[in-house]
């Protein structure tokens, strides 16, 4: 039988340990931002096998056929299309690992490998945490690379012609999200009016289309705080627990990301934001491959496919241009 290289064990030794560290680096990555555990924590992160597109069904009318009758009264039996569907492309996120062939032979004691292998792969994972968060942030409205951000999810200008899930938000008026534009106003003085109004236009007073989380930027989200300083100060025990500084907006968590801009605060209702990603592609390694011309070095992907999607964007919103001055 013959005896395998360097490379072929050490090979085998990166992809073991990565499989079997990846539940708990998936978590970690998920758990590392609080809008990212907020999302798995309401089972927000949703499983899906392959598939050419992803697709989510939509209502986008109610029943017109909905009346009071009396004795001998008829009903209407007509159809009515209610009904339509939301698509979008799987994308797909990835990290390269790259060995270099002196490294390996530099490293070969035992404790050194594992070291100089763990440090490799915490710093991949790491990597596509901050990838991830920033991500989330970016307007990547016709990207044909990355998933959808919130910026083109929930868009500053809801009216323009710009198709989100192939579906034109301009010519279809119930696809649009809530959005209140705060140019020339204090945040200091006329955001806590603004978030209030806001609330209400994206529940339009039904309890389960309520918000269920609030994203802002530091600046903001340091405004409101100042704001409930005096009072009680009402946090989320499940974000508080996991380490995640919140307070609270009538009830609804409210977080900040690093990546989100000061000018931005988002009203999310995660009832109706899906990540959506493959388990057999979730942040898996490829099989290790020789770089070409390059003697000894070897390459190995981390990969993860998967698209971030909503199916109700009337329920989501976002005050923007906030004066942070």
């Amino acid at each position: 039988m013959p005896v395998a290289t360097l490379s072929e064990a050490l090979d085998n030794l990166y992809t073991t340990t990565w499989q079997n560290m990846k539940s708990t680096l998936v978590d970690q990555i998920y758990d590392a931002t609080p809008f990212w555990f907020w999302m798995k924590a309401n089972n927000a992160l949703e499983s899906v096998s392959g598939g050419r597109f992803l697709s989510e069904p939509l209502r986008y009318a109610k029943s017109e056929r909905v009346t009071f009758i009396g004795k001998g009264g008829t009903v209407d039996l007509s159809d009515q299309e209610f009904l339509t569907v939301a698509t979008d492309d799987w994308k797909y996120l990835t990290d390269s690992i790259v060995r270099f062939g002196t490294d390996d032979q530099q490293n070969r004691g035992k404790n050194q490998i594992i070291n100089f292998m763990n440090a490799k792969l915490d710093n991949s994972k790491d990597s596509m945490t901050d990838k991830v968060e920033e991500t989330l942030f970016t307007d990547n409205t016709g990207s044909p690379l990355a998933w959808n951000g919130l910026p083109t999810l929930v868009a500053d200008d809801p009216t323009a012609s710009v198709e989100v899930h192939r579906i034109n938000q301009s010519t279809n008026t119930w696809w649009r999200n809530q959005a209140t534009d705060m140019t020339g106003e204090s945040f200091a003085i006329h955001g806590h009016d603004r978030m209030r109004t806001m609330l209400n236009n994206t529940s339009n007073n039904k309890g389960g289309d309520m918000p269920n989380i609030i994203v802002s930027g530091q600046t903001p989200y340091e405004y409101y705080e100042d704001t409930v300083l005096e009072q009680k100060r009402i946090v989320n025990k499940k974000l508080g627990d996991a380490g995640f500084e919140n307070i609270q907006f009538k009830g609804i968590p409210m977080i900040w990301s690093p990546q989100c801009p000061n000018t931005k605060m988002y009203f999310l209702n995660t009832r109706f934001l899906k990540f959506k990603y493959d388990p057999a592609m979730n942040f898996d390694m490829t099989e290790w491959k020789p770089i070409p011309d390059q003697v000894n070095d070897r390459a190995a992907q981390v990969i993860t496919a998967g698209q971030l999607m909503t199916s109700r964007r009337r329920v989501h919103g976002v005050i923007h241009t906030i004066d942070t001055a």
